[in-house]
């Protein structure tokens, strides 16, 4: 019987770290959002579904699900400054990517020759895991022009 009740006593123990390690991301990512749409004004950046898309130049035409997308980016986590790519090049179809759910909800607002940046909160990009040089909560910034 101590032993089930140490067991639930940890148990506990471990969900509260979590949902604390949750709250105090979600507290620090809103403060480096509300910088970051401060920096470029209230007009620049939209949200959609949760991510927030700043275009430089919109495109001049819509993807089909079976277009191959080529994007050129670089991207930056705000937590930390830490560029994790630059100028990097991925190729996709674009109604079957591999991306992050943060791109997957920015694609329908883009178009072909499209520039832009986009912001994503953690919880649509890696979440609670590390990446490569990406802590965990990350809110990733990426500079993208699409072809």
């Amino acid at each position: 019987m101590k032993k089930f009740l140490l067991i639930i006593v940890a148990l506990t123990a471990m969900i509260f770290a979590s949902c604390n390690k949750e709250k105090d991301a979600d507290d620090t990512e809103k403060e480096e959002i509300e910088k970051l749409l401060a920096r470029y004004g209230d007009t620049c950046f939209v949200e959609h579904n949760g991510i927030y898309l700043y275009l430089t130049e919109e495109g001049d035409k819509e993807y089909k699900s079976t277009d191959i997308v080529k994007m050129i980016y670089s991207g930056q986590a705000l937590q930390g400054n830490n560029t994790f790519a630059k100028n990097d090049t991925l190729e996709f179809i674009y109604g079957k990517s591999g991306l992050i759910s943060g791109f997957l909800r920015a694609l329908p607002y883009i178009k072909r020759n499209s520039k832009g940046q986009l912001l994503i909160p953690y919880q649509y990009g890696y979440g609670a895991r590390r990446v490569g040089t990406i802590e965990p909560y990350s809110t990733l910034l990426f500079t993208f022009e699409m072809k």
